[in-house]
């Protein structure tokens, strides 16, 4: 493009103007630019270890060097083998006795017998459903002429199964994660039970209402206790997104589907606990005191991690100190843990750490007010007493791994499933749920537990089986 050169000097300040004004909005727009491509470069280096993103879907994953291992794979040579222990005779189904040959292979017919070498092989016998035939009788009143009819056994329902295959069933379906069709598949084959697509969903609300009661009951246990912990993941209702929130104690945890991620549903969940709440650090959270809450520092990891990889110099340097400074501060945790020093001695040991982190959070704030980091230094700084919550109390842990723990089977089972396809279904996953992971905890077995469950059910009585468990 030809440019018409001014001839005058006017001309010649007018051009320069306007040159100047172009120069100053590409000078603006690059600027611009260099912190979207910076954005758009620390997003690409996002991965689970410095965010949110779970490991499946990282797409760089960072080789960590190890500690070279000359050991091989696989058993080491010479070492003492362990085998399973042998049942008394007594509780063996069947002895056999195997013979010694009548003739050696020396050629001697004598051989003198001394003891018996004990192999004991555990077999699957022959699957059979137990059929019970009730035939009621019925009649005619020979006064009014009514007809009348025999009433069932209490606890016999008119449905075609019982107690135990329906818990069957619903553990089939729940816990072992098999698709409708593949437990119709499995009761048809393995079990010669053919059963309509139908009666299974009705089976499954039937287990998602007898468990409704029970489950509240481990909410009830949920909010006595000392301390709690609080997560939520996604799920899919009927292609909807919505939340499958989880809150578990030690000994019971509750799982429910939600159609919100706010504040609401933590305070219908949880408002009346009282106890100390551990949870991440989103922000529905927040109306707990800090003296009643605990940060999860697995996050804060992620989030320090996160900012020591940025490119600014003195945002690089912040974040590395704070994993410094978590990594210190895991250390004199896991060695109390370990019974190495008291209580208060872990409060003395980590008062230089509480400080340097009250520090760099200080400096944190004094960077550029457009960067995220002074957001987050600023939030932190908010609810600082919320990260030492552990420190100051028993058995509260600093970290929310627990609830992730308990969430993990959920997160599988939508992984495979996809979500729900209506209300119904979301009750039955989250009531089950609620049912398997309180038994792992209470070290029951949840088969058993929901076949009583069940057992009350048929017959009209309220099940106790987690209303007293302390």
């Amino acid at each position: 493009m030809k440019v018409q050169l001014p001839e005058t000097i006017a001309d010649c300040h007018e051009l320069i103007k306007r040159l100047v004004e172009i120069t100053d909005a590409l000078v603006l727009r690059v600027e611009k630019l260099e912190q979207e491509n910076k954005a758009l470069k620390e997003r690409l280096d996002n991965n689970s270890s410095n965010s949110s993103k779970p490991p499946s879907q990282d797409f760089k994953k960072k080789k960590t060097k190890k500690k070279a291992n000359s050991n091989k794979g696989g058993g080491v040579k010479g070492h003492q083998g362990h085998f399973r222990e042998l049942l008394p005779v007594d509780e063996v189904d069947a002895v056999v006795s195997c013979k010694l040959p009548k003739r050696c292979i020396c050629g001697e017919k004598r051989i003198k017998s001394q003891d018996v070498l004990r192999h004991q092989v555990y077999e699957l016998p022959p699957i059979k459903l137990n059929i019970t035939e009730y035939q009621l009788e019925k009649g005619t009143c020979v006064c009014c002429g009514k007809k009348r009819l025999a009433t069932l056994p209490n606890g016999i329902t008119w449905g075609i199964t019982g107690p135990r295959l329906t818990s069957f069933m619903a553990h089939m379906l729940s816990k072992y994660k098999l698709s409708r069709r593949g437990l119709q598949s499995f009761l048809s084959e393995q079990l010669s039970f053919p059963l309509s697509m139908g009666c299974i969903y009705k089976k499954q609300r039937l287990v998602s209402d007898a468990l409704k009661e029970p489950v509240a009951d481990l909410l009830n246990q949920v909010k006595i206790s000392h301390s709690a912990h609080m997560d939520e993941t996604g799920h899919r209702r009927d292609g909807v997104n919505q939340w499958l929130w989880g809150v578990m104690s030690k000994s019971a945890a509750f799982f429910s589907v939600e159609t919100s991620r706010g504040k609401k549903v933590i305070d219908s969940l949880m408002g009346d606990f009282d106890g100390i709440l551990v949870s991440d650090r989103y922000a529905g959270y927040n109306y707990f005191p800090s003296d009643k809450r605990q940060i999860c520092w697995a996050h804060l990891k992620r989030d320090f991690t996160k900012l020591s990889e940025k490119q600014d110099k003195p945002i690089t340097r912040i974040g590395s100190e704070l994993l410094n400074c978590q990594a210190d501060l895991f250390e004199l945790w896991h060695q109390h843990k370990l019974g190495s020093f008291s209580r208060w001695e872990l409060i003395r040991k980590t008062q230089c750490i509480r400080h340097k982190v009250g520090e760099l959070l200080e400096q944190g704030t004094y960077t550029d007010p457009k960067l995220r980091i002074v957001r987050f230094c600023s939030n932190l700084l908010t609810h600082f007493d919320a990260l030492w919550t552990f420190i100051f109390n028993e058995n509260i842990e600093p970290t929310n791994n627990h609830a992730e723990q308990c969430l993990r089977p959920a997160v599988i089972w939508r992984k495979n499933y996809f979500g729900t396809r209506s209300d119904y279904g979301s009750d039955f996953v989250a009531r089950t749920m609620s049912l398997i992971t309180s038994c792992r905890l209470q070290a029951k077995n949840a088969f058993d537990v929901c076949s009583q469950i069940l057992m009350d059910h048929f017959s009209g009585k309220k099940s106790l089986v987690f209303a007293n468990h302390q």
